[in-house]
């Protein structure tokens, strides 16, 4: 009888052990075919767009962490960040991604921080074996499912303690109804499933107030006891970093002994683990990942700070291999240097197929005219662009790029607010406005801003006499201004503070051919009315308007045409 029941255990027991092993299996399995993908992927562009709540959780780490270099939302829109980080992001963990956005929107402020950045980049883009150790590190710290981290961090916050006293009495009420067992076997049963009926049913109760928190912590107790693990990978390079990282997980240890008791994987991540689906029933019956949850809660509210300063750090970490994979995407890149104003060779937008490169030195405002579609905008986002990435991921996309220590400013994409019923005009002089306000708050600061069509929104008498005022005053005010219009008379009101650049096309079988190519100099080409025959509008349409806009050229008049 006795060995029937040791061959029933050890069946149960080697039963046990075999779904262990198979779960084990099936994660490396499922690590290896992520991390080959990961690295078969480095060096190019994503095709799929970043879903909405990861966006909303790496901007939520940015507005957490944003310093006086972080380009605002505006600029960020211009820039057309959210597209860039969709087609660059590599990172394997929360942590990563958004780390990854903030460093795009935020550039660096001391040289020394520029060369420590420059020298693991670097070296993580030549060091494939590097690159997969950390990998499989950030592959094991993962990503909470649609829950923004510091949401959670800021909810425990404002949760007020409780006193346990009721769940510690319901953790030894199954006791007690046992031991009536010595008593009566009738009132021992009875007491029994009363109290097991009794502490499942206030157990969900409880469990359902406090469900939303538990997926956070797990995630926390997760990426603690991975950056333990760090110092057991050897890079040189990247040592004060894992030191630092692994320094303070250490500190946190008390947090992951009670990470088993407050929930199982099978709760959060889907696993089908025996062992775990007996703990969930255990856990019901004496209610002990409730009992852990709270000790857990104290725990954070205690750690809040440094849990943050490890989650900031472990992206920070990531983040040197997501750049190198931009830098490996792109080959044509460069690393910036200091100068005065700015200074592009061959620089071109990243996410253009076959650009056309174009070079510039400006020490002064610039102001760049040219027809419709010519490449005006292109010109002014690539430029800004190269100049946020060249103090954000020290990588330009250019042969050469040089430049001061500006903070980046925008105002081009713009559009009418619909919610604060703005105008598409007030819309365009609230942009404008902040620049002016940054600029006077931060005296010591040097500004680069770029404005496309300035004030496009208003009538052209008061647009061309607001203009020149507005780009006088931003040259005065230690600004750097680039700006694409499409009045050609600013060029000669702003000749001696601005240079003039421009772009042309040529009209070649009825067909409208653009170089996108920048020269020195202002505009001479129009091409709107040409445009309208080449579309096929009434001859009468096209003949009448080009009368006209001679007549007013010569003239200064507008005379009317019957």
């Amino acid at each position: 009888m006795i060995m029937t029941y040791v061959v029933i255990g050890l069946v149960i027991f080697l039963i046990f052990i075999f779904f262990l092993w198979c779960e084990y299996r099936n994660f490396k399995n499922y690590q290896k075919k992520l991390l080959d993908s990961a690295e078969k992927s480095f060096g190019t562009l994503n095709e799929k767009e970043t879903p909405f709540y990861e966006l909303q959780s790496c901007k939520a780490f940015f507005n957490r962490f944003k310093t006086i270099k972080s380009i605002d939302d505006i600029t960020a829109n211009d820039l057309e960040i959210d597209e860039l980080f969709s087609k660059f992001n590599k990172a394997l963990s929360a942590p990563g991604k958004e780390y990854f956005y903030y460093r795009m929107r935020t550039g660096m402020e001391e040289i020394n921080e520029r060369e420590d950045f420059e020298r693991k980049v670097s070296f993580l883009q030549n060091d494939r074996e590097s690159r997969r150790k950390l990998q499989s590190a950030f592959f094991e710290v993962g990503s909470l499912p649609k829950v923004s981290f510091f949401e959670c961090l800021d909810l425990y916050k404002s949760m007020e303690d409780k006193k346990t006293v009721k769940e510690y009495i319901t953790f030894f009420l199954p006791f007690v109804a046992f031991a009536s067992f010595f008593i009566s076997s009738t009132a021992g049963i009875v007491l029994t499933i009363a109290a097991f009926i009794y502490n499942i049913l206030s157990y969900y109760k409880v469990r359902g107030e406090i469900e939303a928190y538990i997926i956070c912590f797990v995630y926390i107790s997760n990426f603690i006891k991975v950056s333990r693990t760090l110092k057991k990978i050897d890079i040189e390079v990247l040592k004060d970093e894992l030191d630092e990282i692994t320094e303070r997980a250490d500190k946190m240890k008390a947090f992951e002994k009670f990470s088993s008791f407050v929930s199982s994987r099978s709760k959060v991540l889907g696993a089908g683990n025996p062992l775990d689906i007996i703990f969930d029933y255990l856990s019901m019956v004496f209610h002990l990942d409730i009992l852990a949850f709270y000790k857990m809660l104290s725990f954070i509210k205690n750690k809040k700070d440094d849990i943050e300063d490890l989650y900031f750090r472990l992206g920070k970490l990531e983040c040197y291999g997501v750049v190198a994979s931009i830098r490996t995407s792109k080959p044509e890149y460069c690393v910036p240097t200091k100068g005065d104003g700015i200074e592009a060779v061959n620089v071109y937008h990243p996410l253009i197929d076959n650009p056309v490169k174009n070079s510039i030195s400006a020490k002064n405002g610039v102001l760049i005219t040219g027809s419709n579609a010519s490449g005006k905008s292109t010109f002014l986002k690539t430029v800004a662009l190269n100049a946020l990435f060249a103090d954000s991921l020290n990588t330009c996309f250019a042969d050469s790029f040089s430049l001061e220590d500006f903070c980046v400013f925008s105002s081009m994409s713009l559009r009418d607010d619909l919610q604060h019923k703005d105008s598409y005009f007030m819309v365009e002089i609230k942009a404008l406005k902040r620049i002016f306000d940054f600029a006077k708050e931060n005296p010591d600061r040097k500004l680069l801003c770029f404005v496309d069509e300035v004030l496009r929104g208003t009538n052209t008498i008061e647009r061309i006499a607001s203009c020149t005022q507005i780009l006088k005053k931003i040259n005065e005010s230690n600004i750097l201004c680039f700006a694409a219009t499409h009045d050609i008379e600013l060029t000669d009101l702003l000749n001696d503070s601005y240079d003039n650049y421009h772009f042309d096309e040529q009209i070649i079988d009825n067909d409208v051919l653009f170089s996108y190519k920048l020269k020195e100099g202002k505009a001479t080409s129009k091409n709107a009315i040409s445009l309208l025959s080449i579309m096929g509008f009434d001859e009468s349409i096209i003949n009448n308007a080009r009368i006209m806009a001679d007549n007013f050229t010569n003239n200064g008049v507008w005379e009317k045409i019957c």
